[in-house]
């Protein structure tokens, strides 16, 4: 029997409820979960579920848009710090997504896997969270590149696509740390937004005031 928390039992329950169905839709399947299985793995009862979400949707969704809000939260501070150069944002900005993607493996997969099971509102705003971030890349990644705006949006899409495929394979047991692996993406990454050449040198001198 599942130990119930109830409504003010000193913890975040609905914080809780993200984490459980999170680690129960990323191993057993979004379609293979119930209601009562997460409360059941949150300890909470099916009544105090649903005072916090409506259906299994919802939960999904309150996965997907906690990620998103503390993913940029975290890193487009990071990437509009007009008090650093801009290859050192972009520098910054990945090592931090490989780091957040990481340390939290199991919510990333669990929204990769199941975009198809939310409302088109609820996969609206998460793609509203997604191109905030995108956005604030390409616009670091134009300046330093000093391209259009076509251009940069191609090297900001294949960068995303280099560094977002790092939590499906990397494995901690592995010959590398995950701090080894961001070194040896940074470079990629550096080649990749110079095209192979160095930035143009106002861009690698600029120090926004």
């Amino acid at each position: 029997m599942a130990r119930n928390l109830g409504l003010d039992g000193g913890v975040d329950v609905a914080d809780r409820i993200r984490v459980e169905a999170a680690q129960l839709f990323h191993h057993r399947g979004y379609g293979m979960t119930a209601i009562r299985d997460i409360a059941e793995a949150a300890g909470i009862s099916s009544s105090t579920m649903y005072h916090h979400y409506r259906n299994k949707q919802d939960v999904l969704f309150a996965i997907s848009r906690q990620f998103m809000t503390d993913f940029n939260n975290a890193l487009l501070p990071i990437l509009s710090d007009s008090t650093r150069p801009h290859q050192e944002r972009l520098d910054a900005a990945i090592k931090l997504h490989l780091t957040i993607s990481n340390e939290r493996r199991t919510e990333l997969l669990t929204i990769r896997g199941n975009r198809g099971a939310l409302s088109l509102d609820q996969l609206r705003t998460i793609v509203r969270l997604q191109t905030a971030y995108q956005r604030a890349v390409r616009e670091v990644v134009a300046v330093i590149q000093g391209s259009g705006p076509v251009d940069a949006e191609l090297i900001t899409m294949a960068l995303m696509d280099l560094i977002n495929g790092v939590c499906q394979w990397f494995a901690p047991s592995g010959s590398l740390t995950i701090d080894e692996i961001a070194e040896r993406y940074l470079r990629m990454a550096r080649s990749l937004v110079s095209g192979g050449v160095p930035p143009r040198r106002a861009t690698r001198m600029a120090t926004p005031g």
